[in-house]
């Protein structure tokens, strides 16, 4: 591992121990050990400084890690990844140190040539609301949802599952009763009465479509979830199943260039409204992303209405999800609700949205 000359190892310190207390914390301990790990250990931060430029170290690391034990590597360290044996922090960094030894090439070549893509499926849950919301706002014509940095697609085929929030179940006409995808309410009231037959067309954009007949892809979006979340892997797993059976449609390139294409293409009698789903930072930058996407938004608006779903944290510990409309160079936005990273709770503002979405 040679002495790394991009980023200062302080720097990358940092960012892996905010991903271990702002994410893995209470989620997943294992990461949460493994990533302070990192964070004090200079020859693995000089390896986790050849992820891709532009994605999140932290993620790519570990994910690459897990994906090489997952194809059924044998190390010490691979009993810990089955997510039901605690590794102690003093062991961490030398079972690390040595795995990524052993390793150091084919996880150089996965981190400096993939990316993160994974689909958060259970991200649906707290999305269904926001549709219902949306729906509930605009006239009878039907909806257009164009999912802004898709991946594989799962999260366009939202209206394939089934949903429970807290006792109560949704079924929608589509419904696969396999694919459950379960939300804690924590508060207010998520709005959950919908048509699904009134969105139409969906459709994603993403830099590099993950391809569902290459199982090599597929696998990576399954070592990027973490190990302890056996929940998440199967709501990956059945969605998967359903994609291939009726793939979704996502065109690849760069979403800046697709934006105005989908405003041209969309028919004037559906409503449009694209869905970033913490994917603004990956396609707009970090920080003022947000404020980018807007301004892109406004400016598209002069053609024709435009909607906005977005998720993220926009400056915030706990994530936001903003509802926004453009039209004719004006635009509104309001915080609807806050929600977990996976979509595993949601506490929508029942009829108090924070005005203005962003700090």
């Amino acid at each position: 591992m040679a002495e790394q000359t991009r980023a200062p190892r302080q720097d990358l310190a940092d960012v892996f121990r905010r991903f271990a207390e702002q994410q893995c914390a209470g989620r997943s301990p294992l990461y949460f050990t493994l990533s302070h790990a990192v964070a004090g250990n200079p020859e693995l931060l000089d390896l986790a400084d050849r992820t891709r430029p532009g994605q999140p170290a932290p993620n790519m690391l570990l994910g690459a890690v897990h994906h090489i034990l997952r194809r059924g590597t044998s190390h010490p360290l691979r009993p810990y990844f089955s997510g039901r044996e605690p590794l102690a922090q003093e062991q961490a960094a030398e079972l690390l140190v040595d795995f990524c030894r052993r390793h150091a090439e084919q996880i150089e070549r996965i981190i400096s040539t993939r990316s993160v893509q994974t689909n958060e499926v259970n991200r649906c849950a707290v999305l269904l609301p926001a549709f219902a919301a949306l729906q509930a706002s605009l006239d009878e014509r039907p909806v257009r949802i164009v999912d802004v940095g898709a991946s594989a697609g799962l999260n366009l085929l939202w209206d394939r599952y089934t949903y429970r929030y807290d006792d109560q179940v949704l079924r929608l006409p589509g419904s696969d009763p396999s694919t459950v995808l379960t939300c804690e309410v924590r508060g207010g009231v998520p709005p959950l009465a919908l048509d699904a037959a009134r969105f139409v067309q969906p459709i994603g954009i993403e830099l590099s479509p993950v391809d569902l007949t290459d199982s090599e892809a597929t696998e990576w979006l399954v070592s990027l979830t973490w190990p302890e979340q056996a929940e998440r892997q199967r709501a990956l797993h059945t969605a998967l199943a359903l994609a291939a059976e009726d793939p979704p449609t996502v065109i690849a390139g760069r979403a800046q260039e697709h934006l105005a294409q989908m405003v041209a293409d969309t028919p004037a009698d559906q409503h449009l409204c694209f869905v970033f789903s913490w994917s603004i930072y990956q396609i707009f930058g970090s920080p003022g992303g947000r404020e980018r996407l807007a301004e892109t938004l406004t400016e598209l608006s002069r053609q024709r209405p435009i909607h906005e779903i977005s998720i993220g944290h926009f400056g915030h510990n706990t994530p936001r999800m903003i509802l926004a409309s453009y039209d004719n160079g004006e635009s509104r936005s309001a915080v609807v609700a806050h929600c977990d990273v996976y979509g595993f709770w949601i506490h929508w503002l029942d009829g108090r949205p924070e005005e203005g979405g962003i700090s």
